[in-house]
């Protein structure tokens, strides 16, 4: 059967020579000592107001099997906004109030890079009546919008409270080296690159991105892969983005590693089965988990990002993201 799949060799051969990339207004990185409060002690310093709702209907929880220990295995995804999305959400939202993977599987486990999942090895065809998604969504406007108003915001409360608090919290670019050739930023709670004046969501460790085969098929989503490692920031540009796990991405990583060379598993009883993905507004009300995110004007994020040292490509410090009590 023909696969779906992110090949690693590919994607290895698409990764430009490093570069150190510079924001508008910084033109080179400097190594600093880091001397602070922890990241957990800048956390609980936040104000309240810069903690932001993510709304339910953007949630969607997949459940796996129990382990073998009997605990349960659920992972909270965040998918983006609509306003932010395009066909691929459009289809993950329309595949998962279908029921389209309960009593599929995970078929592929390449530890470092992708846990993939989907309808591929059961002989599911996927609906007639997804979008075909052209590979200029790879690319998103309505995001970098965002993110211009985010950074700007950024920018200022950073300088308000350098100038008022008498604190010393350094800009974008003198705490994130950023090795992949583009400009980052954030928008709405999302890390996103700026590269020949596009604008795209970085794929990050826990992002979903649609499987496909070569362009210009971009996939439909119904074969999605969960990243897991920092390898996969070659899919930036080159695969669609879907959204990101927020909670429980631990049971997508541990996982057993397939087989070489792709970590496809050889034996569909090695499969790891889907209970069930759904929408968590489908779900009883008593089973809804409400989070919030670090808004990306806040110069928290900032502090945050150095209280782990810096320094590290904007993946390299998950977003702020919190189940609120």
């Amino acid at each position: 059967m023909k696969r779906q799949l992110l090949s690693l060799a590919t994607c290895v051969a698409l990764i430009a020579f490093p570069v150190h990339a510079q924001d508008e207004d910084y033109d080179e990185y400097e190594e600093e000592t880091v001397e602070g409060p922890s990241p957990e002690e800048v956390l609980a310093a936040v104000p309240a107001e810069h903690w932001l709702p993510i709304p339910v209907a953007d949630l969607m929880v997949m459940r796996l099997a129990d382990a073998a220990d009997g605990s349960k295995r659920e992972i909270v995804i965040q998918l983006l906004p609509a306003r932010y999305s395009g066909g691929h959400v459009r289809n993950v939202r329309k595949l998962a109030a279908m029921g389209w993977w309960n009593d599929t599987g995970v078929y592929r486990v390449d530890r470092g890079f992708v846990t993939q999942f989907g309808s591929n090895p059961y002989g599911k065809m996927p609906p007639e009546t997804l979008e075909t998604v052209p590979e200029s969504e790879y690319f998103n406007t309505a995001l970098g919008q965002k993110r211009r108003t985010d950074m700007a915001g950024l920018e200022e409360m950073r300088t308000w409270s350098n100038t008022h608090q008498k604190t010393e919290i350094q800009p974008l670019m003198k705490i994130i080296y950023e090795s992949y050739g583009a400009k980052v930023g954030f928008a709405a709670g999302w890390p996103v690159g700026l590269k020949g004046g596009k604008y795209y969501p970085i794929t990050c460790r826990g992002a979903l991105s649609p499987a496909h085969y070569d362009p210009p098929d971009t996939g439909s989503g119904s074969e999605i892969s969960i990243i897991t490692g920092e390898e996969a920031r070659s899919l930036d540009t080159t695969f669609g983005y879907v959204g990101r796990v927020i909670d429980g991405l631990e049971h997508a990583i541990n996982l057993p590693q397939g087989s070489p060379p792709g970590g496809f598993y050889d034996d569909a009883s090695k499969n790891v089965p889907i209970k069930s993905i759904r929408m968590m507004v489908e779900l009883p009300s008593a089973e809804h988990k409400h989070y919030e995110y670090l808004a990306s004007y806040s110069p928290s994020l900032l502090q945050y990002i150095a209280a782990h040292g810096g320094y590290g490509n904007i993946c390299t410090v998950d977003y702020p993201v919190r189940l609120k009590r």
